[in-house]
């Protein structure tokens, strides 16, 4: 192991849907990566209901390496597609990559990662972030961030995108989760962080090598409605502790 990696062993979490054209390009260039680092790791797809020749291609990948493995989901649900991900992995770090979006730098700075903290976040709200993507999409982020400072009260700058959490800090709370589709990953953020532990965050460097495949105007008004329900809940939840 290098001596300035904290951890023996990884594991990155990929949701694919429909992406049969950057599926397999994609899947070598981290393949690539993760074997740089000379330790141990494992790459688990969580296929999600694809249309397209993706679950194939996917099944001939896993098929064809002891480092990759393959789970299957019958609907499109993004959030739970990370979460079963995230639940089949065995290593000490979990590292959330989507197929179009991923990082060496990242991956080193995760396997760095200091022992003060439970995890690690790439953040596109940084002042050295780099971020290429669409005006309406920056805005829709900016939206979305301070949308949750007023209702969780988050010291986070970003949850979406990359992010490295300790796998024993994800099996404490991940049976809590209730969120799926787009907040899946920002509801454990959360509840990791409310219980006291400390994320670092850095700057993220987002080139899109395609649009993305969600439409923001359908996202909007469902990302509202769970972020409330989901404020509604950790509500309820604090009344019950107090009462214990």
């Amino acid at each position: 192991m290098d001596s300035n990696f904290t951890f023996n062993s990884f594991s990155i979490v990929i949701p694919i849907y429909n992406e049969e054209e950057i599926l397999k390009e994609s899947l070598n260039n981290v393949i690539s990566m993760c074997q740089r680092t000379n330790i141990d790791f494992e790459i688990i797809l969580s296929e999600n209901g694809s249309t397209d020749n993706t679950k194939n291609i996917s099944f001939e990948i896993a098929k064809s390496s002891n480092n990759i493995k393959l789970i299957e989901n019958d609907t499109p649900n993004y959030g739970e597609a990370l979460k079963r991900g995230f639940l089949a992995c065995t290593n000490e770090i979990i590292i959330s990559f989507d197929i179009d979006y991923y990082s060496e730098k990242f991956l080193l700075e995760c396997l760095s990662l200091e022992n003060e903290f439970s995890g690690i976040i790439a953040s596109k709200r940084m002042s050295k972030s780099e971020d290429s993507r669409r005006l309406i999409r920056k805005i829709a982020t900016g939206f979305f961030v301070a949308i949750l400072k007023i209702l969780f009260g988050t010291n986070l700058s970003d949850t979406h995108g990359m992010k490295g959490i300790k796998k024993e800090s994800v099996e404490r709370y991940i049976q809590e989760v209730i969120s799926t589709q787009d907040l899946f990953d920002t509801e454990l953020l959360i509840r990791i962080e409310k219980s006291g532990q400390k994320f670092k965050e850095v700057p993220a460097k987002i080139n899109e090598i395609r649009p993305s495949v969600s439409l923001i105007y359908k996202r909007i008004p469902r990302t509202i409605k769970s972020l409330l329900k989901l404020r509604f809940v950790l509500y309820r939840e604090s009344l019950n502790t107090k009462n214990l």
